[in-house]
């Protein structure tokens, strides 16, 4: 499927080198699925869909006006980090990423909490001592301080079973560049495919760089435990990425 569609890209581009006004228009509509992956991971953020959309098509139209086979690139390659800078470029003009109330403010308590605990204990509180003492389940605390953080935290290093630290991003992603680019647009999407607690362990140890001693230790299980939840994770996220 991926090869059609490369193919017929490179018709496209070859028509549109001798003239062919045409050819731009159904090339930026056969891509436009490039767009809505990447607009996706932003409009659950607090943005519109479509006037995310809008602004990645944008993006999308620049890079078939700026595409040269000299690039020796995939018109994909060439095109998602266009669109992506190109929504990036929006939000940063609009200001922060858009999050819920709720969970804004959830985040606020939690990491207010988190300190006080910290002095209190002498040490880093649990997740599970967090949310007691506010009031607020583990799960939605968990989900609070994700959506309460940066969205470069995606790529965020933490160390896995060696000493060389790797990003959550990097250690699903597998085939060419194409596929790596759009997949880091897609992560938070397919996140959502995983229980409370798989999600919760992915992102206390890619979002939040913990170990997985230190995970097992929040949760009160042992070490294997949590080996076993980010290895099914780490297989149902690479199962769901095309």
């Amino acid at each position: 499927m991926k090869e059609d569609v490369s193919s017929a890209n490179a018709a496209l581009i070859e028509r549109m080198s001798h003239g062919d006004k045409q050819a731009k228009n159904e090339l930026i509509e056969r891509n436009m699925g490039l767009v809505y992956s990447a607009a996706k991971r932003f409009s659950a953020r607090g943005y519109d869909l479509e006037d995310i959309v809008q602004i990645g098509a944008i993006g999308l139209i620049k890079a078939a006006e700026k595409f040269d086979v000299s690039f020796g690139v995939r018109f994909s390659t060439y095109a998602v980090p266009m669109i992506v800078g190109e929504i990036k470029r929006f939000i940063r003009d609009d200001g922060a990423v858009k999050i819920s109330r709720t969970l804004k403010e959830a985040a606020l308590k939690g990491w207010r909490t988190e300190e006080i605990l910290r002095r209190r204990f002498n040490r880093e509180p649990t997740i599970n001592e967090i949310a007691a003492e506010c009031g607020i389940a583990p799960e939605t605390l968990v989900e609070a301080f994700d959506a309460a953080s940066p969205p470069d935290s995606l790529y965020a290093e933490s160390y896995g079973g060696g000493t060389k630290p790797v990003a959550l991003i990097d250690t699903i992603s597998g085939g060419d560049m194409e596929e790596s680019v759009i997949n880091r647009v897609m992560v938070d999407e397919i996140m959502e495919s995983l229980s409370d607690r798989e999600k919760q362990v992915m992102i206390m140890r890619y979002f939040r760089g913990k170990t997985q001693a230190e995970v097992a230790k929040d949760f009160g299980v042992s070490q294997v435990q949590i080996s076993r939840i980010e290895k099914k994770a780490m297989d149902k996220l690479r199962s769901l990425i095309p």
